[in-house]
């Protein structure tokens, strides 16, 4: 059916409630890659791992705007991921404000930021255009680590409380040139999953909403269970 294919208004773009599930779905299985994914790849000290996950971040937030059109929610999805890092806190007995919660879920919320505004300005493109799409990637791997840098140097987190001006602009072109990059390839790759799924996603939401309810509800209190 057409309303299954594009989804023209905000009204086909489902209930509230079935927004806000969305939003906390999405950012359930964010935050459930941040806290296996990204654990391990800290583990080994895998160069550029801030550009991978900031990269699947990336996707996850493209599939979700394909299918609800709601750009400005992307931000929300990363709220609930950063409370990942919070729960880890919890997990592991530490402050909430230990410098491995702050710091990745002050990077989560800030690409979320930056995906949000970035994608919402260039709306109308990135549904049609694969160069806005492209260029949508970009342009929000590179803003993302622009204010992550700002963030750090204000309030003197990491490295970034030591760096002078040089090494900081430094650091901010290769992380951001590195998120940009992969950011991209996987922001494409979001949004081809979304497309692909958005169809039966809004026909089991429309025909069968008891059953859409139920798994969306299975599927985030599975990615609450592993992460804890």
């Amino acid at each position: 059916m057409q309303v299954f294919n594009k989804l023209k208004t905000h009204a086909q773009s489902g209930s509230i409630l079935g927004v806000v599930i969305g939003v906390v779905l999405f950012g359930s299985i964010w935050g459930l890659v941040e806290a296996t994914l990204g654990g391990f790849l800290h583990l080994i000290y895998l160069p550029y791992k801030g550009a991978i996950m900031g990269g699947i971040g990336m996707s996850i937030m493209a599939a979700f705007v394909v299918m609800y059109r709601r750009p400005g929610l992307a931000f929300s999805i990363a709220v609930i991921a950063a409370l990942f890092k919070l729960l880890s806190a919890v997990i592991y007995g530490q402050p909430i404000f230990a410098p491995f919660v702050v710091n990745p879920a002050s990077a989560i919320l800030l690409e979320g930021l930056a995906f949000s505004l970035v994608v919402s300005l260039l709306f109308k493109g990135f549904e049609s255009s694969i160069k806005m799409r492209i260029g949508a990637g970009v342009a929000a791997g590179y803003l993302s680590i622009i204010l992550y840098g700002v963030l750090a140097s204000a309030v003197g987190m990491g490295n970034w409380a030591s760096w002078g001006l040089a090494e900081r602009v430094s650091s901010v072109f290769a992380n951001g040139t590195g998120l940009a990059i992969v950011g991209t390839c996987l922001l494409l790759l979001g949004h081809l999953v979304g497309t692909e799924l958005r169809p039966n996603f809004w026909q089991l939401m429309t025909a069968k909403p008891k059953a859409f309810y139920a798994s969306t509800i299975a599927i985030t209190a599975f990615c609450w269970i592993i992460a804890a």
